[in-house]
């Protein structure tokens, strides 16, 4: 990928006093001005200043509102200017704003400092090079240019452009994601087909054969449950396919104006003999209006089920390995953030691992003893094909949260505010328990 020469973006700062450190001007104008000081009047000098401060001022502005992060680094390691771009990529502080600061005074990070230093002893420039950073706030992934400067004689010092590539990298990935779907939805349909005959087949003469041994009086109990066997098997098996296809075949969603709160207070009333049953608790939180959606009820229950039943199975999976008494808690939370709602799930269960989080939305990828691998999967495909978005977070010991973000339907014959009555009877605002 190669930096546009010229980007610029809007800004409401005024650029740094300490700019008027880069030389604007040619060396040889500014000898020949100094040269001829004496036999230039005032009002000349003050012309001549005045444009060499627009120059300076036009510059900054330049330099401030490109979109790629520019920062100037002499030999001895001393960052000279940095615009605002880069303190935006770069995640510094306003500190780093101040001249002649040593770069490992800067960059605090030691992942960003080391990307930089391995620039520098680049004798020769380096273009639109890519760089992964795992920081503390998530994964970045950065271009870097370094260009070095150079006088007549020697290198003074290195400029650096970056580019803050991670929101395209995510985009390249669901893209990538989105083709393997496609190519696998492909491929199972039929290997599906190929399967099904020869189980339909199997299941037929399966029927006919227990006819047969019982024409002839054939009672015998390890033979009938011989057979008993390989009918579960072949249904076991059929099952197996039927729900692989469910999650990897699009649907066509039939879309109809559906109330939120509705929806999952529905669900919640549906679950809460399993909440019951294991003790824990469930506490419903909203933010903001209750929105309408357009959906498709079924298919959106469905989702919030899976969602559930997995932070079920955390929870318990988490009171079996550490035996502690801690309640078990689900908190599902609704936040409305302009034409968009979000449902946010927590729950305080096991947890998932930094690493196995990156899979949690692949097909057959699973973490539990008898889980298979599905669930996310299916969820993630319901939710894209109502235009949303679902996303993740998650610390090991302390719980997972699940994110989904939905559209708000443009005609909403009505808003549950703020003050008003929910359809039970409740107020809004405050949380309610299960």
């Amino acid at each position: 990928m190669t930096f546009p020469r010229f980007a610029f973006k809007r800004r409401g700062k005024e650029p740094d006093e300490w700019f008027l450190k880069v030389r604007i001007m040619k060396h040889g104008f500014l000898r020949r001005l100094l040269d001829r000081v004496e036999k230039i009047d005032k009002e000349q000098i003050v012309d001549y200043m005045r444009e060499i401060a627009q120059e300076r001022d036009l510059l900054a502005l330049i330099f401030e509102s490109m979109i790629e992060g520019m920062m100037v680094i002499d030999s001895e390691e001393t960052v000279l200017y940095i615009n605002q771009s880069a303190r935006d990529i770069l995640n510094l502080d306003a500190g780093a704003t101040t001249p002649d600061r040593p770069l490992e005074r800067v960059l605090v990070n030691p992942h960003l400092l080391a990307v930089c230093r391995e620039c520098i002893q680049s004798p020769t420039p380096i273009l639109s090079r890519e760089y992964h950073l795992d920081l503390p706030e998530g994964e970045r992934f950065l271009y870097v240019n370094m260009i070095p400067l150079k006088n007549k004689t020697q290198r003074v010092s290195s400029l650096f452009l970056f580019m803050d590539v991670t929101e395209q990298k995510a985009q390249e990935k669901k893209l990538r994601e989105a083709e393997k779907l496609a190519a696998l939805t492909t491929l199972s349909a039929g290997m599906s087909h190929e399967i099904r005959n020869p189980l339909n087949s199997l299941s037929i003469h399966l029927q006919l054969l227990e006819r047969q041994l019982k024409k002839k009086g054939v009672d015998d109990k390890e033979t009938s449950e011989n057979l008993a066997v390989i009918t579960n098997e072949i249904k076991r098996l059929n099952n197996v396919i039927e729900t692989f296809l469910s999650a990897v075949r699009p649907t066509q969603p039939q879309l109809r104006l559906v109330n939120l709160y509705t929806l999952i207070t529905d669900t919640l009333t549906l679950m809460e003999p399993e909440f019951r049953q294991h003790g824990i608790r469930v506490a419903l939180h909203e933010e903001g209006e209750w929105p309408y959606i357009k959906a498709d009820e079924v298919l959106m229950k469905q989702a919030v089920i899976n969602i559930l039943r997995n932070a079920i199975e955390a929870i318990i999976q988490q009171q079996d390995e550490t035996r502690a008494a801690r309640p078990g808690e689900v908190v599902i939370s609704m936040v409305r953030d302009g034409d968009t709602v979000n449902l946010i799930f927590s729950d305080n269960g096991r947890g998932i691992d930094r690493e196995d989080l990156k899979h949690i939305f692949e097909p057959y990828f699973t973490t539990k003893p008898n889980g298979t691998g599905l669930g996310l999967m299916i969820v993630d495909r319901i939710i894209r094909e109502h235009q949303g978005a679902l996303s993740a977070h998650s610390e090991p010991g302390q719980g997972t949260q699940l994110a989904i973000t939905l559209p708000v339907a443009a005609e909403s014959p009505r808003l549950l505010e703020h003050g008003s009555s929910h359809p039970d009877g409740t107020a809004p605002g405050v949380s309610r328990m299960v």
